[in-house]
């Protein structure tokens, strides 16, 4: 694999670094948390208009037909800026569920228009007794004369706030562990039938809990084929952990040289805290838990095309790894700073709840060294 950047990745590269230095400082962020929500309309346009959106998806529907690297490095980007608008949840989670499951009709419109920022689907599958696991799915479809009757609950759906679609995942056959049996189906808000909770989550993401009381579907909105979802889902999921490992990436860089940079100006026993021997180690130690982790994402991103168990191996990998350096980058970085850095007015504080979330979203570290072992089996 290539690790070198081409002309027009580097040109992705600054396009969205340009975009995260002159309209996503602090302030800006903190104000859009707090007036707007965690998402601002402006912002999405100018993604869609700089092709970040489209770049993801398939040609045939309206992309760039570009690859997951392409991906990474705005997610990588996002990530230094610790940007809250749900670029993963819609223009990755989403887009490659719909991309896989071989839409038509009226979903395949909803694929095309996430390209130009018409349309915000989000992944509606995690159940609060899944634990992670892709197969599990409780919610119910039961056909009806004209459709589906959906019942059930998903969890901790991120973005759901801001979306104009929700492809949510239900069971028409099978057991609820059994990978069979699951299908996809579009809906809208203002649905009958479907109620949202909203939720802030700690580092001013906003999420959602879906509840669906016998919700009616049309038959056209089933999305690909009955009750053979699963794989759709798995290759969304692949791709997403993959990505959020990048933007995890970007938040551990950032928060290096912040962390870097208060050393170097803190001043104690008249001199800065920065030349104190112990704390250069505690840096050293950050900056190789980063280079092990960007290793780590470049395996996974060069096996996303391979069989899912090389694929989902590889996967679970890099977010144990990412998990594990997560935790230190985030943990040190608030300790070199001190009692500033868990204050709500200094930057650094926000990096360590981004990496906490992180950690936590597709599977923690114990979740994915247990996939490991099981894959191994295999």
């Amino acid at each position: 694999m290539d690790f070198e950047l081409n002309h027009e990745q580097v040109l992705l590269q600054d396009s969205v670094r340009r975009f995260v230095e002159k309209q996503y400082d602090f302030d800006t962020r903190r104000k859009l948390v707090r007036e707007g929500g965690g998402f601002d309309p402006k912002h999405w346009a100018v993604f869609a208009e700089l092709g970040w959106l489209a770049i993801g998806l398939p040609e045939k529907h309206g992309g760039l037909g570009g690859s997951a690297v392409e991906l990474a490095i705005i997610l990588e980007e996002l990530g230094k800026g610790l940007v809250v608008e749900p670029f993963l949840p819609v223009a990755v989670l989403a887009a490659q569920a719909l991309a896989a499951a071989g839409v038509t009709g009226e979903a395949a419109q909803v694929l095309a228009d996430i390209g130009t920022g018409a349309a915000r689907p989000v992944l509606a599958h995690g159940e609060i007794d899944a634990l992670g696991e892709i197969a599990f799915v409780e919610t119910a479809a039961v056909r009806g004369a004209s459709g589906w009757s959906l019942t059930g609950r998903k969890s901790l759906v991120v973005g759901a706030p801001f979306a104009t679609h929700y492809l949510v995942s239900a069971r028409t056959s099978g057991a609820p562990d059994d990978p069979q049996g699951i299908s996809l189906f579009l809906l809208q808000p203002g649905d009958a039938g479907l109620e949202r909770i909203d939720v802030r989550l700690s580092d001013s993401s906003r999420a959602s809990e879906i509840v669906l009381s016998a919700a009616e579907v049309p038959a056209a909105r089933l999305i690909g084929t009955e009750g053979n979802a699963f794989a759709a889902l798995a290759a969304a999921h692949a791709h997403a952990t993959t990505l959020i490992c990048a933007e995890a990436i970007g938040a551990m860089d950032k928060a290096l040289w912040i962390t870097r940079d208060y050393l170097k100006t803190r001043q104690q026993f008249g001199q800065p805290i920065g030349n104190f021997q112990a704390l250069q180690h505690r840096m050293a130690d950050m900056l190789i838990e980063l280079e092990l982790s960007r290793a780590q994402l470049f395996g996974a991103l060069a096996a996303l095309g391979s069989a899912p168990a090389v694929r989902d191996r590889a996967v679970s990998s890099a977010k144990v790894q990412i998990g594990k350096a997560a935790r230190l980058v985030g943990g040190q970085a608030i300790q070199l700073h001190g009692g500033i850095g868990i204050t709500e007015e200094y930057v650094i504080g926000h990096y360590f709840k981004r990496l906490t979330m992180i950690n936590n979203a597709f599977g923690n570290v114990g979740y994915h060294l247990d996939r490991m072992s099981r894959l191994a089996a295999v």
